[in-house]
Parts: structure tokens; C-alpha cells; sequence
């Protein structure tokens, strides 16, 4: 008997018996599959995929010559960069986590509006059962 007719060892065993488990439990029976189940193609499939969503450029420019940034975060590190211009002068936005466009606004609060701001965010504020209450609902 050659090493490939050996059975193969209870560790071994042991290690092609995990499932993936990184995903909440909802997840579909093809997520739940043993990865001894992969086929090679399968593996390659998954790694190259993982290699494209790391090589993804952090910044793109998209067909109207504006920046768009892949993340939050790394837009307003833009914006902190270039105090002295509004964010429309800079023609940049960002993809939010459900695919749409974002930019952040020019307005500027006036001194009695930003005062108006602060007084109102300092209020208490009512719970939904009252309202609902108060409504009828």
C-alpha cells in the first residue's frame, strides 16, 4: 500500500470537515459548503476575486472627470486636504454602502442658524409612543 492509498489521518479528516462559518446563519447551502468540497477551479475563482477586491483602486476618476472614492472616509480626507474649497469645487464624491452617489453639501450655516441648531439639538425630544399616541396610530 502507497502513501496515496493510506487513509487519511483523523486530523486530516478533522481539517476537510470545516464549514464555513464567517457568514451569519442564513446564509444559502452553496455559502455552507465543506471546503473540501471545492473544486480547484472553485478555490481559484475565490482567490482571484479576493486579489480584484484588494487591487481595487482606493480613488477613480469616473467619464465626467470627477473623483469618486470607493469609501467615506477616504473622501473627507480629501476634503480636510483642501480647507479653502467648497466640496462642489472640488468635483469629487463618494460610493455609499448601497451603491449611490454621494457629495457632501456647500452650506455653510449663518451664526443664528448654527445657534438655532445647537438650542434644538440640546432639546428634549419626544419618544414614539407618544406620538403615535398623539396621532391616533
Amino acid at each position: 500500500m502507497n502513501e496515496k492509498d493510506t487513509p487519511p489521518s483523523t486530523d486530516r479528516a478533522a481539517e476537510s470537515a470545516i464549514v464555513y462559518t464567517a457568514q451569519p446563519a442564513t446564509v444559502s447551502a452553496e455559502a455552507s459548503r465543506r471546503i473540501a468540497d471545492l473544486t480547484v477551479a472553485e478555490l481559484q475563482d475565490i482567490i482571484r476575486q479576493i486579489v480584484r477586491d484588494e487591487q481595487r483602486p482606493l480613488i477613480d476618476v469616473d467619464a465626467e472627470g470627477y473623483l469618486v472614492f470607493r469609501d467615506e472616509a477616504n473622501y473627507t480626507a480629501y476634503l480636510d486636504a483642501h480647507p479653502d474649497k467648497y466640496p462642489s469645487e472640488l468635483r469629487a464624491y463618494f460610493i455609499d454602502p448601497h451603491g449611490f452617489k454621494v457629495h457632501y453639501s456647500d452650506y455653510v450655516p449663518t451664526p443664528e442658524k448654527a445657534k438655532e441648531l445647537e438650542r434644538i439639538e440640546q432639546e428634549p425630544t419626544v419618544d414614539a409612543e407618544t406620538v403615535f399616541k398623539e396621532l391616533g396610530l
